[in-house]
């Protein structure tokens, strides 16, 4: 499998571990995000710094037909567009998470207290 598109699918299936892992309530769901959005963004570093060590690399004479560092540049950028989806669901999850969460917090106000009632 390539890795242009085992690298999407992978951190879609963490970022779905990661959203199970808060719907549960699980005391990792703070350390899977973290490991999952710098995990990603570390990555992309690597694949760019290593593109201009490969781009460097490449001797005088071969310049004009290498594709020196291009994949390398390449996954960097997969990675930097992979993270940036992640980052976007990731507020969209919130978002409709804070949202159910303060209506449900508003119904339970509007109901009288079974206890208090005479």
């Amino acid at each position: 499998m390539s890795a242009f598109i085992a690298m999407p699918l992978v951190a879609g299936i963490l970022w779905l571990v990661h959203v199970i892992l808060g719907a549960t309530g699980h005391r990792a769901y703070r350390y899977s995000g973290r490991l999952l959005f710098g995990g990603l963004s570390a990555t992309a570093v690597v694949f760019f710094l290593i593109g201009f060590q490969v781009d460097k690399s490449v001797p005088p004479e071969w310049k004009n037909n290498s594709l020196g560092g291009l994949v390398e540049f390449l996954l960097a950028l997969e990675t930097t567009m992979v993270l940036l989806a992640l980052a976007l669901l990731e507020v969209i999850r919130v978002a409709v998470t804070q949202t159910i969460e303060v209506a449900r917090a508003k119904t339970a106000c509007q109901r009288p207290d079974p206890a208090n009632v005479p």
